[in-house]
């Protein structure tokens, strides 16, 4: 799904939590108050009605792409302090706002790699390639992005919704982490000059 991601240290959240858990949670506070405002934009950016008629939800299709559901989108727009897995770099992230329901990511992202939509295959076309249009319309693709918000541009990457947001916030949040991080990191070496640590209970 796609997310926006501040990369930090992990091995400081670790210390944090062994050493000093009230800074942890500080950190964690601090951070909540710089992501929030930008999930609460990114949900003002999901438009409550449907952008198109062809992708309401319908009891009688058993399509699986999956329906418009504006409710949804927003419930699933959030952001996590907690320190995330490594990536297929290694990096892990110390706080991200993420789109994480399948139909947010589709508005999110549809036409990012290709303006005109996937390349038409038809439905007879045969293998499994997830890549292709298989629509009976050639055009399918460029109507389904046309009617949809244009996609904006941000330093984290680009889209619809939290991408959008990111942008109109214009650093803001980053900036209010990183101040977030540095303070936790001064305080926490702080505490050590002070005093040895013992590990918290």
């Amino acid at each position: 799904m796609p997310s926006v991601e501040i990369r930090g240290n992990t091995d400081l959240r670790r210390a944090l939590r062994l050493f000093a858990p009230d800074l942890e949670k500080t950190l964690r506070d601090e951070m909540k108050a710089g992501l929030l405002p930008v999930v609460k934009q990114a949900r003002g950016f999901v438009p409550s009605t449907v952008p198109m008629s062809g992708w309401a939800a319908r009891s009688f299709s058993e399509a699986r792409f999956p329906f418009y559901n504006a409710q949804l989108i927003r419930k699933n727009i959030g952001y996590s302090t907690l320190v995330s897995k490594p990536n297929k770099n290694g990096f892990t992230s110390m706080a991200r706002i993420f789109n994480g329901s399948g139909v947010g990511a589709i508005y999110e992202t549809a036409g990012r790699k290709n303006a005109n939509g996937q390349v038409w295959v038809g439905p007879k076309a045969g293998g499994s390639s997830k890549g292709v249009s298989r629509s009976v319309n050639p055009g399918a693709g460029k109507q389904f992005i046309d009617n949809l918000e244009p996609i904006s541009n941000s330093l984290k990457g680009r889209g619809r919704l939290i991408y959008r947001a990111w942008a109109a916030n214009r650093g803001i949040a980053e900036g209010i982490v990183n101040k977030a991080v540095d303070k936790a990191i001064t305080q926490f070496y702080a505490r050590n000059k002070e005093s040895k640590f013992s590990k918290a209970a």
